[in-house]
């Protein structure tokens, strides 16, 4: 064997140890990445499972699927068809003018931008709180001007006293509001997402029945277009419609008491000026009895004066009847010497004629 070669030898027994750990460690890390790659392997089937699980749902025992993205996706946009738009945690800044019944608010929108909304836009507004903590419907709302983040709104309508008080309320307990571009829907599956207690707590009395028993075996005397598939379902309400109607409903309501206070008013002033007048004939009434004492009083004299007059008339009456008698007698004797006196006249009247004759 030649030096080269016993040299090569000499070599590749001083190589062999390290070819043999470079192998050795080649083993080991083939190994580990095998057992690696089949981890790795079945934790993508798991994700690739439950991606699959998050995307199409997931079966229960019971035999339900739970919701996936693509069933949320459904329910997103079916929220989104029934509300359109809306805009969340907007900044309001508000003027009342009780005078006019009107207000103008102006809304800051931080997010999205741009918002979005144009001129003449109509808007439900919502105070961004629970109703336990006083949140409320705020009315419908148009825009008038859409410059950067500010957005104004007037209201659609004259508002009542009521709404002005609400929104008063509102400007005082300084929420956030939120903008729908329509009025959000009835929903049975929100309610029926709610316990009894939650029910009792947002609902108007009157109405926490309906809702508690919706979805349950009806009863008998259930109406029976309220019953399907033997359970009690409760009609859904149209909002913008009850509260269209509801607002025509105080329109007319307002405009009847605006014309019993016109009727009341021209009453009271025509019972005033009944009043007045009473007054005025109760005046005259008391002149009228005052005078009636003097015209009384004044009969009276006139009465006993009259009493005397008459006492002194027949007084007379009866003297003039006597003088009249005595008239009479006196007339007689007269008309008697008048007799007599001519018989002596016209005796001496013949006497002296018979004197002057010469006859006896």
């Amino acid at each position: 064997m030649s030096i080269w070669n016993k040299i090569l030898v000499g070599l590749i027994c001083l190589a062999s140890p390290f070819f043999f750990y470079m192998a050795a460690r080649m083993l080991k890390t083939t190994e580990k990445w095998s057992g690696d790659a089949t981890r790795l392997q079945k934790q993508i089937e798991q994700l690739e499972k439950e991606n699959e699980q998050l995307i199409e749902g997931v079966e229960k025992a019971d035999g339900t699927v739970g919701p996936g993205i693509r069933q949320l996706r459904i329910e997103l946009h079916k929220l989104l068809v029934d509300r359109r738009r809306a805009w969340f945690k907007c900044v309001p800044s508000i003027k009342l003018e009780r005078d006019g019944r009107t207000a103008e608010i102006t809304v800051t929108i931080d997010k999205p931008d741009p918002h979005g909304i144009a001129k003449k836009t109509v808007l439900q507004a919502f105070e961004e709180a629970d109703t336990r903590k006083k949140g409320r419907y705020l009315g419908e709302f148009a825009v008038t001007t859409a410059a950067g983040k500010q957005v104004t709104l007037v209201p659609t309508k004259r508002l009542t006293d009521r709404e002005i008080d609400k929104l008063d309320k509102a400007k005082k307990a300084k929420h956030s509001w939120m903008l729908y571009e329509l009025m959000p829907q009835d929903n049975r599956d929100i309610f029926a997402s709610l316990t009894d207690e939650q029910k009792r707590s947002l609902l108007p009395a009157s109405r926490v029945p309906e809702y508690l028993k919706d979805g349950k075996s009806a009863a008998e005397d259930d109406p029976q277009e309220r019953v399907v598939d033997g359970k009690y379902v409760r009609q859904l309400l149209d909002y913008s419609v009850l509260f269209n109607a509801e607002y025509e409903k105080q329109t007319l309501l307002r405009d009847s008491i605006e014309a019993a206070t016109r009727d009341k008013k021209l009453v009271e002033e025509a019972l005033a000026l009944g009043r007045e007048q009473e007054e005025a004939c109760k005046r005259d009434i008391s002149a009228a009895t005052k005078d009636r004492v003097k015209f009384f009083l004044q009969r009276d004299i006139v009465a006993a004066h009259l009493k005397i007059l008459q006492e002194k008339a027949t007084a007379m009456q009866a003297a003039v009847e006597r003088f009249i008698e005595w008239n009479r007698a006196m007339a007689g004797q007269i008309a008697k010497s008048q007799l007599e006196a001519a018989r002596r006249i016209d005796l001496r009247t013949r006497a002296m004629a018979r004197s002057e004759s010469g006859r006896p």
